[in-house]
């Protein structure tokens, strides 16, 4: 009885298993227009999702930047995929228009057969997934813009044998053992630099750095020991390194630059370049090369480079040309200048040019400047833009191989009153960009490598090329034709910048017909206490001197001065005499620490732009309110500033852009800002206060294009921790900085506007009853901050703790947020306290955490396989952390992918074991830079790490793939055996990998 009751159980199973199937396969033919429909409609999702993606990678690939990895594989197998499906969807409709038609009973294997295909859309669902990814998120890795050096391009020297055989020469002097120092000599604008540059480029395989720095006729050692400061760390090292001193005038103290030389330190080449043979001499070059002129033929060669072939082809204007190239006398920057000037230009305007070149240079001066006068004067005249003209000729007034700030560009011009029909400050800034964008075009002025010193912010090196672009330069010998031209020609400029001089006491039969006379950097503290007569000077610039005092009289005998600059000097008192310049319209007092009192500027009816940073001000001047047709007004770092008088601001009807910081104790600060609100034309405001309570609540920030607001004050983090440059990109630049014991939930009014409005950067100082950011933050807005800094908030323990509001289970956590900083957070021991499956960071481009000694882990696989965007994660001083990633995989996938990732540093992570402890391959298509500093790790972690782009310096190269803790330990090995050999007491390891 019981053996039967078995057997039909197994019966009853078997049956029934057998039901199932018969209902699925009959299902496969009752239902196949169904499954074909939803077949169709994920076919058409992925086509959808697979145009979008495409089309992302057109716009990438237009504007130059490279796609993270994987994205073109992906849109490879969606499009093999789609083809497929395409073809199957073909087929179904081809057997709807036969079988199909001859009714449900017609072709019941057909049915079936289409039915049951319908239903793998697996492939289509695993695509889209994947796709999500990329349809979501930025698949494109910002190319930043090369340095000086790596942005120099190889020229084309053939057919010119002169600048050949020199860099011949170089080369071999460089490879030579036995020579440290070589010279470069010739006449300006003959190529030295640029030889210099192209023999860096060709070399630079066999050093481990290559540093580049210009010297001038006034040495500025601590830019030298700042752009000379990496090479020399690691020539200390043992490394090979290359210095390259640009224009030196006169002998140098090497010692005094911190430049190592002699026979200790044969690793450091020297190559330096010169006007003059006898400064190699007195610079003990063992190697002095010769740059000559080229001859015609070669002249020609280098000319047609620059103007194209067409002055081949046109026979009608090769002849004209190649007079216009023997007029520039061999000299590489004419040829340039002029071939640049001349290159779109019809051929009677190139015998024109040619006419004008064969004119004589004004006489009695330096027979090189005298050669090159003609050729830099026609390309003046041919700029056909007379801003761009008077742009060129004010940047003469600055010292030698200054780097030029075009706001200050902006001031003065605005000052002189050189814009026709100006709209506004913003106006002005667009056109000197413009006017200085030609001159690049015509090669008369240049970019600037901008460097920092060390700091977290001067290791974003993509930030220092965003400031670079603020600023310009002049070569010197073209600098010193616009100096000739503006006496010669138009203006009469007087300029000793950057002379060293102590005094300036000029006669009174000094020339009266100067427009401009520039005593900038020098020494200065007398200036005459007599009066002398400058009827038609314009521009008086006099910053960073030593003046304590400026006499009455000196002033009056300048009546027509429109800008003067006094800044940085150490004057408490101005001269009465002031009051007299009624045609002033540009001001700078800056940086005169004991000046407080300046009623004598209200006076001043005329004035635009009033700049009085770091000054002995105390209150808000009331002689403020006088100057009606102000513009731009900097109050800046001014201890102790309050506003005490009302109605001053109000007064200002027109202006549009207003810096100014009040200090702790600073009274009517509410009161200034509700009438600031009411100023119709102001535009960017940059506001530093020290309570949240001063903020009137109704405060608008919608019609401002830019901000830099700071609520707070912390004398630790006072200040915005970037070059002032950022002042001058208001219309990008919006940031708030909150430094306050207490935050208030929920926020007042005009934060959560001001948010809301921008999505400003915000950076949040000594915040002690914040804990979190999700949930304390969360509803204010914070999930939509791109930028979010926290600094000493001592009682954050974790960025996202456990949520249980609506909808928490669904919501993914800080998916927009790009940039990333943890600072001083001494209690933060997570960066999230809940479920790995809350968080997502697909969006994150920088991770910065500096002093977060709690700290011990940071990513778990699953999170840091959506690390797609990021490109910087810097990790220092974090004693307690043990790994940086952790766990296994989940799926079978065992791939963590850093597309974009470029630069990795960890420093002072005493407990580090492992970047990564699991078993997962890990590829950094990206990476190119590894910097590991004081840490006790001996190994990187197990597994595979392909590094294809990351070139150790100790010349252990990783090509393909390549276990990162093998070269990690013999980078280690060879460290403490260096130091065992120097005898010298061990420290903990130090080695960094870059490219």
């Amino acid at each position: 009885m019981a053996e039967g009751v078995v057997v039909t159980s197994v019966v009853d199973k078997v049956i029934d298993s057998m039901f199932v199937v018969a209902k699925k396969e009959i299902g496969y033919m009752w239902n196949y227009k169904q499954y074909v429909e939803k077949y169709r409609s994920e076919v058409q999702k992925l086509k959808d999702m697979k145009g979008r993606i495409q089309q992302k990678i057109e716009l990438a690939k237009n504007k130059g930047d490279n796609l993270v990895h994987g994205v073109e594989d992906w849109v490879n197998a969606a499009a093999a995929e789609i083809l497929k499906a395409e073809e199957f969807i073909t087929d179904v409709g081809n057997a709807k228009k036969t079988c199909f038609g001859i009714g449900v009973c017609g072709n019941w294997r057909t049915l079936h057969h289409y039915g049951k295909k319908a239903t793998e859309i697996a492939p289509l669902m695993e695509l889209q997934g994947r796709g999500t990814v990329y349809d979501n998120n930025e698949i494109a890795i910002y190319t930043p813009a090369p340095q000086q050096l790596d942005v120099y391009q190889k020229k084309n020297l053939d057919g010119i044998i002169t600048q050949n055989s020199a860099l011949g020469d170089i080369i071999t002097a460089i490879k030579d053992e036995s020579i440290q120092i070589i010279g470069i000599y010739g006449v300006g604008g003959v190529g030295k630099t640029t030889l210099a540059m192209e023999v860096a480029a060709r070399v630079k395989n066999i050093f481990a750095a290559v540093a580049f720095t210009t010297i001038s006729q006034t040495v500025d050692a601590n830019k030298v020991k700042s752009d000379t400061e990496i090479a020399t760390k690691r020539m200390m090292k043992g490394e090979k390194v290359l210095i390259i001193l640009d224009d030196v005038w006169e002998e140098l103290n090497l010692d005094e630059l911190c430049i190592p030389c002699g026979f200790n330190h044969m690793s450091c080449k020297i190559l330096l370049t010169s006007r003059s043979e006898d400064v190699c001499v007195r610079m003990n070059a063992q190697s002095k090369i010769c740059v000559n002129s080229l001859p015609l033929k070669e002249a020609w060669i280098l000319f047609k480079h620059v103007v194209g072939d067409k002055v081949e082809i046109d026979i009608n204007l090769k002849s004209v040309a190649m007079e216009v190239a023997n007029e520039c006398g061999g000299l590489p920057l004419m040829l340039n200048v002029i071939g640049n000037t001349l290159k779109n230009k019809d051929v009677h305007l190139w015998k024109a040019a040619l006419t004008q070149l064969q004119k004589n240079a004004p006489v009695g001066i330096d027979p090189s400047i005298r050669k090159a006068f003609t050729r830099l004067k026609l390309s003046y005249d041919y700029l056909g833009n007379e801003e761009a003209q008077w742009c060129f000729l004010q940047c003469s007034m600055f010292p030698e191989d200054y780097k030029i700030l075009l706001e200050d560009l902006v001031h003065y011009r605005v000052g002189l009153e050189k814009f026709k029909e100006l709209e506004s400050m913003e106006d002005a800034r667009s056109r000197v960009q413009n006017s200085v964008n030609i001159l690049k075009s015509c090669s008369l002025l240049m970019d600037v490598d901008v460097k920092f010193k060390p700091s977290a912010l001067s290791r974003n090196a993509e930030f220092e090329l965003a400031v670079s672009k603020y600023y310009v330069k002049m070569h010197d010998v073209v600098r010193d034709v616009a100096l000739l031209i503006a006496t010669t020609c138009t203006d009469d400029f007087l300029v000793k910048a950057g002379k060293g001089l102590r005094e300036w006491l000029p006669r009174n039969n000094i020339p009266q017909n100067y427009t401009g006379i520039s005593l900038i950097h020098n020494y200065i503290y007398k200036l005459p206490e007599y009066s002398i007569s400058f009827p038609h000077l314009e521009a008086l610039h006099l910053q960073s001197n030593r003046l304590s005092s400026i006499s009455d009289e000196f002033i009056e005998g300048m009546k027509n001065v429109r800008v003067l600059n006094l800044a940085f000097n150490k004057i408490s008192s101005l001269p009465q005499s002031l009051a007299g310049l009624s045609k002033l319209r540009m001001l700078n007092l800056s940086g005169n620490k004991s000046l407080c009192d300046i009623s004598v500027l209200g006076e001043l009816k005329g004035i635009e732009i009033l700049i009085l940073n770091k000054t002995g001000i105390k209150e808000v001047p009331e002689c403020i309110g006088q100057l009606i047709n102000i513009r731009r007004l900097e109050l800046r770092e001014c201890v102790g500033l309050s506003y005490t008088i009302q109605g001053v601001i109000l007064n200002l009807l027109r202006l549009e852009e207003l810096c100014i910081d009040f200090g702790i104790d600073s009274n009517g600060i509410h009161e200034f800002l509700v009438e600031v609100s009411c100023l119709s034309k102001l535009t960017c405001l940059r506001l530093r206060a020290p309570s949240v309570n001063d903020i009137p609540e109704a405060l608008s920030f919608q019609k401002l294009k830019g901000f830099d607001i700071q609520i707070g004050t912390s004398k630790r983090y006072w200040g915005f921790r970037k070059p002032v440059i950022v002042e001058y990109t208001w219309t990008s630049e919006r940031h708030l900085t909150l430094k306050v014991d207490y935050l208030v939930f929920p926020f007042l009014k005009w934060m959560k506007n001001l948010i809301e409005v921008s999505r400003p950067n915000i950076t949040l100082n000594e915040i002690e009853n914040l804990n979190n950011i999700v949930p304390d933050l969360y509803r204010e807005v914070f999930n939509h901050l791109e930028y979010i800094k926290l600094v000493a908030c001592h009682n954050v323990t974790c960025l996202v703790d456990r949520y249980d509001g609506e909808g928490s289970t669904k919501e993914k956590f800080l998916m927009e947020v790009k940039d990333l900083r943890l600072e001083d957070c001494n209690n933060l021991k997570v960066l999230w306290n809940c479920p790995d499956e809350f968080i997502s960071l697909p969006n994150l481009v920088i991770l910065h955490i500096h002093q977060c000694r709690k700290l011990v882990r940071l990513f778990p696989v699953s999170v840091a396989q959506g690390l797609i965007s990021l490109k910087e994660l810097h990790i220092e001083d974090c004693h307690d952390l043990e790994e940086v990633i952790w766990g296994e995989a989940e799926t079978a996938a065992k791939i963590i992918v850093f597309p974009c990732l470029t630069n990795i540093r960890l420093s002072s992570l005493h407990e580090l074991k492992n970047f990564y402890t699991g078993s997962c391959t890990i590829k950094y298509p990206s990476l190119v830079k590894l910097s590991v500093d004081s840490c006790y790790m001996e190994t990187w972690g197990p597994g595979i790490h392909e590094t294809p782009n990351l070139k150790f310096v100790d010349d252990v190269p990783l090509d393909g793939t390549y276990s990162i803790d093998e070269a990690m330990v013999k980078s280690v090995q060879a460290w403490l055996s260096y130091w065992v050999k120097q005898s010298l007491e061990l420290k903990p390891p130090v080695f960094r990998h870059e490219l």
